[in-house]
C-alpha cells in the first residue's frame, strides 16, 4: 500500500507502508503521520505548521483513540489542525483529493508506462508522483473547493454522477 500526500504547496513524497500488514492505528501513526508531519511538511511549511489542516478518511485506523490522541498532541505542539472524527464528511470519496484527482492520475499515467518489477514499479510512482505539475495540483484544489459545495448543498449525499461537477458556474 502507498500512501500520497497532496497540498496547496505540492506533493509530498510518496510513503510505502509495508506489505501484508494490517493498518491499525499504530501502523498508521508510526508509518504516516509521523514521516508527515515530523519531516514532510515541515519541509513545506516551515514555521507555518498552523496552516496545515490534516483530510482523511474515516477508516477505522484514521479514526481510533491512538491517532486522535497523537493528533491532538500534534495540535498542542506544532499548531497542526485536523478534521475531527463527527466532521470528517461521510461521502469523502466525492471530496477527497486523492479519491478524485492524486490516484486517479497517477494510476493513469502508470498505464502509459511499462515496468518489469516491483521495484521499477516503486521507482516509477515516485517520479510520476513527484512530477505532477503545480498547475494542475492547483485545478484539482479549485475542483476540491466545489465538490464540497455540492456535497454541502445535496446534504452529504453522493455527487460523482452530477454533471454539473466540473462546471465553473456552481453558486456557493
Amino acid at each position: 500500500m502507498i500512501v500520497g500526500i497532496i497540498c496547496d504547496r505540492g506533493v509530498l513524497p510518496l510513503i510505502k507502508v509495508p506489505p501484508k500488514i494490517k493498518i491499525n492505528g499504530q501502523i498508521y501513526v508510526d508509518n504516516v503521520l509521523k514521516p508527515l508531519f515530523e519531516k514532510f511538511l515541515p519541509e513545506k511549511y516551515p514555521n507555518e505548521m498552523s496552516k496545515v489542516v490534516l483530510h482523511h478518511d474515516k477508516a477505522s485506523s484514521h479514526t481510533c483513540k491512538l491517532v486522535q490522541e497523537y493528533l491532538k498532541n500534534l495540535k498542542m505542539d506544532l499548531g497542526i489542525n485536523y478534521l475531527k472524527n463527527n466532521d470528517i464528511p461521510t461521502k469523502a470519496p466525492d471530496i477527497a483529493l486523492l479519491d478524485f484527482f492524486g490516484f486517479g492520475y497517477l494510476k493513469q499515467m502508470l498505464f502509459k508506462t511499462k515496468v518489469r518489477t516491483l521495484s521499477g514499479l516503486w521507482k516509477k510512482c515516485k517520479e510520476l508522483w513527484s512530477g505532477i505539475p503545480q498547475d494542475m495540483i492547483n485545478r484539482a484544489f479549485q475542483a476540491w473547493k466545489r465538490r464540497r459545495r455540492m456535497v454541502y448543498n445535496v446534504h452529504g449525499n453522493h455527487i460523482e454522477n452530477t454533471k454539473k461537477i466540473h462546471s465553473r458556474s456552481l453558486k456557493s
